[in-house]
């Protein structure tokens, strides 16, 4: 996976916010028979977005982003997290950016 610093995981956010955003307004309209091409053109921006950011995969950038959120909790890495992390911690977690 490629080193992606942490400003780059918060322009990655906002661009899966955007995503969702999109889609979630997509989807409140009736179903009609448009709504898989239409999807597609959200998909391929927010791809387009993360790739300007060094990301490579939603998976990749998934990822980067837990990375950071356990960094953010005070852990040295994800690794680390799963290793110490208390029942609180998990909890703070669960309350963070996903």
């Amino acid at each position: 996976m490629n080193q992606v610093t942490g400003s780059k995981i918060l322009e990655g956010r906002k661009a899966v916010d955007a995503y969702r955003e999109a889609h979630r307004q997509l989807h409140s309209k009736p179903w009609h028979r448009g709504i898989p091409e239409e999807h597609t053109p959200l998909l391929n921006k927010l791809l387009a977005e993360l790739k300007k950011q060094g990301v490579n995969s939603l998976a990749e950038f998934f990822d980067a982003s837990e990375e950071l959120n356990a960094k953010e909790l005070g852990f040295t890495s994800r690794n680390d997290f799963e290793a110490r992390a208390t029942e609180a911690d998990r909890e703070a977690l669960d309350r963070m950016w996903h």
